[in-house]
């Protein structure tokens, strides 16, 4: 199969869920002897790479910082419109679309061309900003040949909202990457939080908070923040939300207990994770949470929201604790600060338990580039058949 993923980012410039998920997909299924190409976007001269066998044509971006402040939507929409015109030149057999890849022209070239396409919802709530984007968005999931959802609960809820059958497809995780490669001190606890702090729905502040209970609990504990504070083009945080967050940190000695980290990269992450006694996400919204898996995969508990995604992965005590965070009203709950605590003690406590590691290993298993690979392949597979059937019925 020729496949296509255009989207206008892609890993590592943004390390975040959907690039890291085409980059696993695409490398997969290269893997498999497929046709991959990722179309996505760079300031400057366009260009094409390969990462692996998996080539990325990189179309110019409009990035003038003129641009990003009074009329920011307008680079992604133009990306769209000319990603648009790069599928019509390469006519794949089928083209996967992740929410914000802003192709919302591909169920017009489904129809004149064609073009078979899969559409992969990968948020919880999406706050489109126009009538247009909220119609764009309905047009994509109604025309698709299949959609897509992280977890069941998504699925779900989007057959509920659009009336249309939706699949399951998470995002895979390199369970062969991701792996205890070191033996954790659990003397000095490490609790780990890798999201972006600059991204409110992530929890940064109610685990600052919480902070102060498990520093007294905990007094040897280490909390290492390693996200970035806003992602570069898309947040123009100087850290002034980090500071702010810092100060609800009230012991000085708990403080000096915490570890900038930044947000590392992919080959020392495995490192970062099986070092720490947990990996905490106490986020609300989270359609997945792929930083759950990769902890898990490296034999190391977690801590996140007992709802929507990370609900549908902590689903066994033996691998972490979950806190009751359904929405953002949670964040700034007091009784949820001290659950938070409680939760991040549970953990540490789990982390010293010999059969913790092989545990979380196997829970992490279900959601492995292999199993989870194969199933996106036989999905692709089967609507470029079905349009190869109806292309024979028609010749």
């Amino acid at each position: 199969m020729k496949i296509a993923y255009p989207y206008p980012s892609y890993w590592p410039y943004v390390r975040r869920g959907a690039e890291r998920c085409i980059h696993d997909f695409s490398g997969y299924l290269a893997g498999q002897g497929h046709d991959v190409e990722i179309i996505t976007s760079t300031p400057g001269r366009p260009r094409v790479a390969y990462d692996g066998d998996v080539k990325v044509t990189y179309l110019r971006q409009i990035s003038h910082p003129l641009m990003y402040q009074y009329i920011p939507r307008f680079r992604i929409a133009a990306y769209g419109m000319d990603a648009s015109r790069h599928l019509v030149r390469e006519r794949p057999d089928v083209a996967h679309l992740l929410s914000f890849s802003y192709v919302n022209l591909a169920p017009l070239l489904r129809t004149m061309l064609d073009m078979p396409f899969a559409f992969h919802v990968i948020m919880r709530n999406h706050y489109w900003g126009t009538r247009y984007q909220r119609l764009a968005y309905a047009n994509l999931i109604r025309s698709a040949d299949i959609v897509f959802a992280l977890t069941r609960g998504g699925a779900d809820a989007i057959t509920a909202e659009h009336g249309v059958p939706c699949e399951v497809l998470s995002p895979p995780v390199d369970t062969r990457h991701f792996r205890p490669v070191v033996k954790r001190d659990t003397t000095n606890p490490v609790v780990l939080f890798p999201a972006d702090l600059a991204d409110p729905r992530k929890g940064g502040p109610l685990l600052f908070k919480a902070w102060n209970r498990v520093h007294a609990e905990c007094p040897e504990a280490v909390l290492a923040l390693a996200g970035p504070v806003g992602m570069a083009g898309y947040s123009q945080d100087r850290g002034e939300r980090l500071f702010s967050q810092l100060q609800l940190v009230k012991d000085p000695k708990a403080r000096d207990q915490i570890d900038f980290r930044g947000p590392g990269d992919r080959d020392g992450l495995p490192r970062w994770y099986a070092e720490a006694s947990v990996t905490v996400l106490p986020s609300v919204e989270e359609a997945f949470g792929m930083v759950l898996v990769e902890s898990l995969a490296c034999g190391t508990p977690v801590v996140a929201s007992s709802f929507d995604g990370p609900g549908e992965i902590v689903t066994d005590p033996r691998i972490g604790a979950t806190v009751a965070l359904r929405d953002w009203s949670d964040l700034d709950n007091t009784k949820l600060v001290d659950d938070l605590a409680v939760a991040l003690l549970t953990a540490i406590d789990l982390s010293r338990q010999p059969e913790t590691v092989d545990a979380c290993r196997a829970h992490a298993e279900q959601w492995s580039l292999e199993r989870i690979g194969a199933h996106a392949e036989d999905m692709l597979s089967s609507i470029v058949g079905a349009r190869r059937s109806r292309q024979k019925r028609s010749a």
